[in-house]
């Protein structure tokens, strides 16, 4: 797995703090789903024109981690993760960045 992982830290509680993140994923039209995996992630777009972007978020003791990745495919018969570096999915990586940029700034 091929995925960028950004560490926050916050002084809020659990609460506020998922309240903030997810508030800010349902404004970037991410939507909860399970991966094939078992993993509950946040994902955003079906593959059609650009690249789905994901991002799970793991909240702990005063920080936030989230891992970041696209897949290139349509649906859930995409490519492998691509992690946020590289040249490939340039765009929505850069639009991927900019969600993790929004969550930094709101703690």
């Amino acid at each position: 797995m091929a995925r960028s992982t950004f560490e926050i830290k916050c002084s809020c509680g659990y609460e506020q703090a998922k309240n903030q993140v997810e508030s800010i994923l349902r404004q970037r039209n991410f939507h909860l789903e399970t991966l094939k995996t078992g993993e509950t992630v946040w994902k955003c777009g079906i593959g059609l024109l650009t690249a789905m972007k994901f991002i799970k978020v793991n909240y702990g003791n005063q920080s936030i981690t989230l891992s970041a990745w696209v897949q290139v495919g349509i649906g859930s018969t995409g490519g492998g993760e691509m992690a946020l570096d590289g040249f490939t999915a340039a765009i929505p990586k850069k639009q991927l960045m900019k969600i993790i940029e929004e969550i930094k700034c709101a703690f």
